[in-house]
């Protein structure tokens, strides 16, 4: 790596080397190669918010998810959420994917390489260890859901210690404002469904969200507003938390929690916010509502205890109160995105509609119940 004629021949000149697509970028291919001692590199479908996920094989049998990040997410805010990551698994939490280093191996190769992201053209990557094991869907057992409830217990009780404090939970502020501005622009005209060029899978579930917005919108906005309202000036125990952690987001092998992936929404905000999206996860599925909730609330207290005195709200009422926010803010956001932003999402139109008939199924068992 002394020898700038082999320097540049590594930065400039595509390297092949099997299993390994070539749309990959022939720099990122040689960080992770020289680095990692990867043989093999294979692309997994991307998500709704345009990164994309390789997994990658090493001679010595280890494995590495190479991730591309989205766009949108800049460099400094995937370094805050690595130090984050790291610092959760420096305490003890072990399903985390850790940031690996690309240095020192390929320090060389690029000055916009920081410790655990590779810049690039605009895009940024890092490479973290692969977690074993198989997401879950709607029809897990109660016990299952329970798990995953306490790794998200357990990733809370490793960035407690980082930063926390007390405060009105973010969450809501956010809520309260989407909610002002849907209810400007709901009802949306039906007509617009046709204006639109979508696919005739998402066409239908788009329909069929905007029949239940245009029956149901005015009852759960009125839900959501007085629900949330109560916590707006209420300081409650605030620290880093997952955000996004849905069904998707905890691996599980043999019965056991293997992994805690996709950490694109760390933040800090209440805790509730994630068993809200964990609970939502499964309220289209088999179990009753209130086995899910149970089941939620059991392993997270196991590890957590609720305080017996305490002046805050309780965490599962907020909890319940933000799903019922999140399910029906959702579909309108859905709504919003596609007929009037007319966004474009990287993904199959199968994925796209799954996602908005599930949370037609959710909101409406939601407000039912």
């Amino acid at each position: 790596m002394n020898n700038p004629a082999e320097q540049k021949n590594i930065s400039h000149e595509p390297m092949h080397y099997p299993m390994i697509p070539p749309d990959i970028p022939p720099l990122i291919v040689n960080a992770v190669v020289k680095a990692r001692g990867i043989v093999a590199i294979r692309k997994l479908g991307g998500g709704l918010s345009g990164g994309t996920v390789a997994h990658c094989r090493a001679v010595d049998g280890s494995e590495y998810a190479l991730k591309r990040w989205p766009s949108t997410i800049s460099l400094e805010r995937i370094e805050a959420i690595h130090r984050v990551i790291t610092h959760a698994w420096n305490k003890g939490c072990e399903t985390v994917a850790l940031p690996v280093s690309f240095q020192p191996a390929a320090k060389s190769l690029s000055s916009n390489l920081t410790e655990t992201v590779f810049s690039m053209a605009g895009e940024h990557w890092e490479l973290s260890q692969w977690r074993p094991g198989k997401a879950v869907d709607v029809n897990t057992d109660l016990s299952t859901i329970r798990r995953g409830a306490e790794v998200i217990a357990n990733f809370h009780e490793c960035t407690a210690s980082l930063q926390s404090c007390r405060q009105p939970a973010p969450i809501i502020q956010e809520r309260l404002r989407i909610l002002t501005a849907r209810k400007q622009q709901f009802p949306l005209p039906m007509t617009l469904i046709s204006e639109v060029n979508l696919n005739a899978e998402v066409a239908s579930a788009i329909r069929d969200a905007a029949n239940l917005l245009l029956w149901k919108w005015d009852e759960a906005h009125d839900q959501i507003h007085r629900s949330l309202s109560q916590y707006a000036d209420c300081n409650t125990a605030t620290q880093y938390v997952l955000r996004d952690v849905h069904a998707q987001h905890i691996l599980f092998s043999a019965g056991r929690a293997t992994g805690l992936v996709d950490f694109d929404a760390v933040r800090i905000d209440t805790p509730a916010s994630d068993l809200a999206r964990w609970a939502g996860s499964f309220l289209s599925g088999p179990h009753s509502a209130g086995d899910v909730w149970d089941a939620v609330f059991t392993g997270y207290q196991a590890r957590i205890p609720q305080p017996s005195h305490s002046n805050e709200p309780p965490i599962a009422n907020l909890a319940t109160d933000l799903c019922f926010a999140g399910a029906w803010l959702s579909l309108a956001n859905w709504l919003v995105w596609l007929l009037v932003e007319r966004r474009d999402f990287e993904v199959p139109p199968g994925i796209l509609a799954k996602r908005i008939y599930n949370l037609i199924q959710v909101a409406t068992r939601l407000t039912d119940d």
